[in-house]
């Protein structure tokens, strides 16, 4: 690390749920959307719902980066995501003949991996951030020492 990236200041904790809370917001929206295309047959809505998507992830990734996330569960969780997608976007053909078909549910556990995959990047983001408050503790008073004014003499 330089003494560049060392001499920025961090990004307040506030600023980081926000970037967090717009990502799973826009990766709801997206699936909302990749449902609607789907379930309605309006096609061409597809695209652009699998593109908002995929912005969500890009920006809970990129929040869980600033928050503090080691790289290792980054990737590893990046692995997640992207069978995820491959369960999401492959026809049932390419499933049957990699032998990875999981039943009639391969769409479904495509969508619960990427879903997996952003909660825990938005939660780990939200507990990397969390305020923690001063110890503080209170004066000790000893009851059984009663100062008293001591005679003045003369």
């Amino acid at each position: 690390m330089s003494l560049a990236e060392m001499a920025k200041p961090a990004l307040p904790s506030s600023t980081l749920r926000s970037y967090a809370t717009i990502g799973i917001v826009l990766y709801a929206f997206g699936v909302l959307l990749n449902e609607m295309g789907n379930g309605l047959t309006q096609l061409w809505l597809v695209p652009f719902a699998d593109t908002i998507s995929a912005l969500g992830f890009v920006v809970a990734v990129y929040t869980a980066s600033l928050s503090g996330v080691g790289t290792r569960l980054t990737v590893f969780l990046g692995l997640i995501y992207g069978v995820g997608t491959f369960y999401v976007s492959e026809p049932d053909a390419t499933y049957a003949a990699s032998g990875l078909k999981i039943g009639a549910y391969s769409h479904d556990v495509g969508l619960g991996l990427i879903g997996f995959t952003l909660l825990l990047l938005i939660a780990l983001s939200f507990y990397l951030t969390r305020t923690k408050k001063a110890r503080v503790s209170p004066p000790r008073i000893d009851a059984g020492i009663v100062t008293q004014p001591s005679p003045q003499t003369s």
